[in-house]
């Protein structure tokens, strides 16, 4: 009993916490009923593995369930066939995850998130198939370190005029 309470605790803690995007879409009737539609495109009419994953779902939506990790939960937990897994997975994140995509990536990493407002004046975002790319200061300074090696001359006496390294 005191494990259920803890969790409880855990969850409301959890909860006063997220954006309020992310607390209308946990108990959203209308996420409930698409989840539900996934079940029943996917052949699942198990109403314990509907309620499992509608908690997982809840659980990733609250950051406490990385969104990579959401199919591999499913087959393992759900003891789901893969590919039954990936599609189930593949839809939720088109119908759910998708349109809470800025909120999830805030929760998932706040320190990127607090980071990337001071990096946006300095144009170091990049857009990649339709996704934020943030560079990150490490990899800057790598590729300035190569940036300042300098290369030999090319040797006169060489005819391919190749760069001595």
């Amino acid at each position: 009993m005191e494990e259920q309470d803890n969790s409880e605790e855990l969850f409301w803690k959890t909860y006063e916490t997220l954006p309020d995007n992310i607390k209308e879409a946990l108990f959203s009737e209308e996420n409930f009923n698409v989840i539900s539609e996934i079940c029943e495109k996917n052949g699942i009419t198990d109403e314990e593995i509907k309620s499992q994953l509608v908690k997982y779902v809840g659980k990733t939506l609250m950051g406490l369930l990385p969104i990579r990790e959401f199919y591999i939960i499913l087959e393992l937990e759900l003891n789901l066939d893969t590919e039954v897994a990936r599609n189930i997975s593949w839809d939720i994140d088109s119908r759910i995850f998708s349109h809470l995509r800025i909120s999830l990536n805030k929760l998932y990493s706040p320190d990127i998130a607090e980071k990337k407002e001071l990096v946006d004046n300095t144009k170091k975002e990049g857009v990649k198939d339709g996704e934020v790319v943030k560079k990150l200061p490490e990899l800057e300074l790598e590729l300035e370190d190569k940036k300042e090696k300098k290369i030999e001359p090319v040797n006169p006496n060489d005819k391919y005029k190749e760069p001595l390294i």
